[in-house]
């Protein structure tokens, strides 16, 4: 590897103030062990714990450090968003702390150095899930291989290495509703899959709730597909041709047969007209707000309210080779 490339490491943050003295520690004497430029990015997503007293603590001690906290929480997609954004490095990876091994980070770069684009992590031992949301999480797994085009594998998660070219395409994504596990994949770049075991570091690992993990899918595709708005559109033609149908047989009932009831025909085709516009009108809107959820999409993701540093981010190499005032006279 060029001795000069940089990589970055995002870690997002929420109520983590148990495990940070440990991982910090790893974290660090595995990247400075293998590389000679690299920055830790710390994101907190608004954490109500202890973990900004814990970090401003050991940001004294671990050099390289990086300590962005978010206003508020905003979800741990968008907290990695803002360290993405915030990364300088020619590699990023990002790694949820509670699970995802450290001392795998140099070979995941070195597989993502070899073809480029975006490593993605599978982890051999996912998280356990009850029968009915493991059914459920593999019928949107489906859905999502179908209709979005993308490989989306049982146990995917945080884990994963990006090239430069690949994070700038990412940050050029403005879309509010953000799952990286599929908008990583939807990019066009060369992906791989990297195999790795999660070594749980809470007693207790954090387990997201089923009405979370739903409203996550729905944004998802609301987001990025409009098959669901053209299954409504489909919906709506449909009982438009089926009122018209009627109104036609109500027409052939009222021309065939003598004894007709009196109004009969005139309230049957009143209703089959009225339902027949209702069911027009739904297809046509369906097709102009998917269109416009295609294009309003602005609202800035995220705001920091607060930031810190290591005391050194340079090794001491390029440290000393910046003057701290300079003798030069500035030619005229």
């Amino acid at each position: 590897m060029d001795p000069h490339t940089v990589i970055s490491v995002v870690v997002p943050l929420e109520n983590d103030s148990d495990i940070l003295d440990a991982f910090l520690a790893d974290l660090s004497r595995t990247m400075s062990g293998g590389f000679r430029f690299y920055e830790i990015i710390l994101v907190d997503d608004g954490s109500t714990d202890a973990t900004r007293q814990t970090v401003d603590r050991l940001l004294k001690d671990v050099s390289r450090v990086r300590y962005l906290r978010l206003s508020r929480s905003f979800g741990r997609e968008v907290a990695l968003s803002a360290g993405i954004e915030s990364a300088i490095g020619d590699y990023v990876v990002t790694l949820d702390p509670t699970g995802d091994p450290v001392a795998a980070i140099p070979e995941l770069i070195a597989v993502c150095r070899t073809n480029g684009g975006i490593v993605h992590g599978v982890a051999l031992n996912p998280r356990l899930r009850s029968g009915v949301r493991e059914f459920l999480g593999n019928l949107f797994r489906r859905y999502c291989n179908r209709r979005l085009g993308v490989e989306l594998k049982r146990g995917a998660e945080d884990f994963r290495a990006m090239s430069r070219q690949a994070v700038n395409a990412l940050l050029q994504v403005r879309v509010q509703s953000r799952y990286l596990r599929v908008l990583t994949l939807t990019l066009g770049y060369h992906h791989e899959f990297f195999p790795y075991r999660r070594e749980e570091r809470l007693e207790r690992p954090k387990r997201s709730s089923f009405t979370s993990e739903a409203a996550t899918a729905i944004d998802l595709l609301a987001a990025n597909t409009r098959h669901p708005l053209r299954v409504v559109t489909l919906a709506g033609l449909t009982g438009a041709v089926l009122n018209l149908l009627y109104a036609c047989y109500v027409v052939w009932i009222y021309l065939a047969k003598p004894n007709v009831v009196a109004g009969w025909t005139t309230l049957s085709l009143q209703q089959s007209g009225m339902f027949f516009f209702i069911c027009l009108i739904l297809a046509v809107l369906s097709e102009y707000v998917g269109t416009i959820l295609g294009e309003v999409r602005s609202r800035p993701l995220y705001f920091i309210g607060h930031e810190a540093n290591s005391s050194v981010l340079l090794e001491d190499t390029v440290h000393s080779s910046i003057v701290k005032e300079s003798t030069e006279e500035v030619a005229s």
